[in-house]
């Protein structure tokens, strides 16, 4: 190829820089657009694959660097000769740019193009892989232009063959850093920090409520930013809206002022697992057959009404619901599978969030914007979020092994909270992800 840009074939240095310049901007647009393409794809996908790309990443390490033979996916074609004949200069350069730009189109002689490929599709980010795919367009365009005046194209290639031995070490060592990164990609982007025992967090703007238990019994903790923390003795399951408190007591819930401690609402019998946006409470009511989730409106105080969203068996479960924007989320656990629902309570129209056969799809909590949720594995557990304007999944927290699982959540803005539990000690942390 790069024989093709030399005076003699285009016609004078001015046709060659033009051609130059038409394959280089063709190049750098192609490379952009696969990148771009393949995070698009990863992001529709919303799956974990960093770990599968840094396995890849690694295995392609050690074909290069010697350990194992494994053939690539190749097109085995050279980009057409005969278009330099049968086409105007601006179309044959800028059309070989582009093919050799794209990378699917011609012959690979390393596994590294089709690393960088799986990585964009595993981190899934559109503008982020079409600036690093723009790298490889850059260096089919270097390959061109650096052969200049008094230098023989061919010698050029040749001398860059004679250092292969050097070039496959450096190779590798890339390929290593990239495994690497990709491994460390599932935490990176998130800020982890841990806020000590607790469990049931709920939060509101810059307050943060826990249930701690203790030899007296549980209660809640409410940590406001910058002001004394507040204890509610005798008292689980927390949901915040301002200086509104709902929470489940010994005769039902009860939604106060935490502040002054005044009574606002109160809803008896077989009831758990509030869910607060004022005027509005969510919870769950049981009886011996069913599960119901229930949506009280307390706009009168004297005669709040109630919607059922969901009925389940009692053998079944139905999460903790999340109230926001008008939205209400909640999960389904049967012995076939799990899903996670969000809902707009002022249409009725349902959205299925999560769904699994294998894995356990629980506990979301919402903002407007997005929703949170866990999914748990048989050797991991992680923090999922995504964007009701996107269609993109995203792990913000993940933990492996056996001994460590994740349960309730809360999400305000670009912070989520979540439970971690440890099977080994039996005690329950809570985390903070800002991501």
């Amino acid at each position: 190829m790069v024989e093709t840009f030399t005076p003699a074939v285009c016609g004078s240095r001015r046709r060659q820089r033009l051609a130059l310049l038409g394959f280089g901007a063709a190049a750098l647009v192609a490379s952009a657009l696969v990148g771009a393409a393949l995070g698009l794809l990863g992001s529709v996908l919303g799956a974990r694959l960093t770990l599968a790309a840094a396995g890849l990443a690694l295995l392609a390490a050690a074909r290069e660097g010697g350990l194992i033979r494994l053939p690539l996916p190749q097109a085995r074609h050279q980009v057409p000769e005969r278009w330099r004949a049968e086409l105007p200069l601006p179309l044959w350069s800028t059309g070989y740019g582009a093919g050799l730009g794209a990378g699917f189109f011609t012959f690979q002689p390393v596994s590294t193009f089709w690393v960088a490929c799986a990585a964009a599709v595993a981190l899934g980010k559109p503008l982020v892989a079409a600036v690093c795919f723009s790298a490889y367009g850059a260096g089919r365009t270097l390959m061109a232009v650096l052969p200049r005046r008094g230098t023989d194209p061919t010698r050029a290639v040749e001398a860059l063959v004679g250092r292969r031995r050097l070039l496959l070490r450096a190779n590798v060592m890339a390929l290593l850093v990239c495994a690497g990164l990709l491994i460390a990609a599932p935490v990176a982007s998130a800020a982890i920090t841990t806020l000590g025992p607790g469990l049931d967090p709920a939060v509101d703007a810059t307050t943060l409520a826990r249930a701690q238990m203790g030899s007296g019994g549980t209660s809640i903790l409410i940590q406001p930013s910058g002001e004394s923390d507040v204890v509610i003795p005798n008292a689980s399951s927390p949901a915040l809206d301002g200086d509104l408190l709902a929470y489940v007591g010994s005769a039902g819930i009860s939604v106060i002022d935490w502040r002054t401690g005044a009574s606002i609402a109160h809803v008896d019998g077989q009831v758990s697992k509030p869910a607060l946006e004022w005027p509005r409470l969510a919870f769950i009511r049981t009886d011996s057959s069913y599960e119901r989730l229930i949506v009280a409106d307390f706009t009168d105080p004297a005669a709040p009404t109630e919607r059922q969203i969901a009925l389940s068996a009692v053998e079944n479960e139905l999460g903790r619901p999340s109230l926001s924007g008008g939205r209400i989320a909640w999960h389904k656990v049967t012995n076939r599978e799990s899903r996670v629902f969000v809902e707009r309570l002022n249409t009725g129209v349902r959205t299925l969030i999560a769904r699994s056969r294998i894995a356990l799809e629980a506990n979301p909590s919402l903002t407007p914007l997005r929703v949170v949720w866990v999914e748990e594995r048989s050797k991991s557990a992680a923090l999922r979020r995504r964007r009701f304007d996107r269609p993109g999944v995203r792990t913000i927290y993940l933990t492996t092994g056996r001994t460590r699982l994740l349960w309730t959540t809360a999400l305000t803005g670009r912070t989520a909270y979540v439970t971690r539990w440890s099977q080994i000690t039996g005690a329950s942390t809570l985390v903070r992800v800002t991501f």
